[in-house]
């Protein structure tokens, strides 16, 4: 018996069909064309450290005027302390001292270098979502590395990752979406407080921040 083309097209045609009416009306339907996610960008304001702001206010001021800006840094300095001093008093007061929280993202949020700075000298986990190979290469320091196209051979090193503790997630860099990828797995598996550095790996190497590779670590 002869297969007759014709009719085996026409119905692996109509199959075709009837499958693609069938995923577009059903409610639990897969689609086609997914629909790329934009990245919000976090707000300068949440991650500035404090030096920095203090660094701002005086990085533009002449300087032929060396002392009065030292003047100035100590009057901030003895202002602080006096603050400070006022603050430790009124938690000795309190039988549960006021713990200031960072609030949780409604999704990861996009970082820049100099954000991402800021946050690695909070000591905040920085993950390396490139391959292992990249990784070992060199990687910023301290950095761990879980691999997206390898999640689930390395998914045992969150085991021991507070879900409320602050991550960023990094990659090669603009053109890399690995860390746009883990960012958004991680938020979905619970944790709330996911930064993704935008620049990643190549704009860190270019700024000459801290970077290890095996064993040999780079100031």
């Amino acid at each position: 018996m002869k297969l007759n083309i014709k009719v085996v097209f026409l119905i692996i045609t109509i199959s075709s069909l009837l499958g693609l009416i069938y995923n577009y009306f059903s409610s639990s339907g897969i689609p086609i064309i997914a629909d790329e996610k934009k990245l919000q960008w976090a707000e300068d304001s949440l991650l500035n450290s404090t030096y920095e702001k203090n660094f701002q206010k005086t990085d533009t001021l002449d300087i032929t005027r060396k002392e009065d800006v030292i003047e100035n840094l100590n009057s901030s300095l003895d202002k602080n302390r006096k603050k400070e001093n006022k603050t430790a008093d009124k938690n000795k007061l309190s039988s549960e001292p006021e713990k200031k929280e960072e609030k949780e993202l409604s999704e990861p949020a996009a970082i820049h270098l100099k954000q991402a700075y800021n946050l690695y000298q909070q000591n905040v986990l920085f993950i390396d979502a490139r391959e292992p190979v990249d990784y070992h290469y060199a990687h910023i320091k301290n950095a761990i590395n879980i691999p997206f196209d390898h999640f689930d051979e390395y998914k045992h090193l969150l085991n021991s990752i507070d879900k409320n503790r602050t991550i960023v997630t990094y990659c090669a860099g603009t053109d890399c979406d690995l860390s746009k990828l883990l960012g958004n797995m991680l938020f979905e598996m619970g944790y709330k407080k996911v930064y993704i550095f935008f620049g990643g790996w190549t704009e860190w190497l270019e700024a000459n921040y801290p970077t290890e590779k095996e064993n040999q670590i780079e100031e």
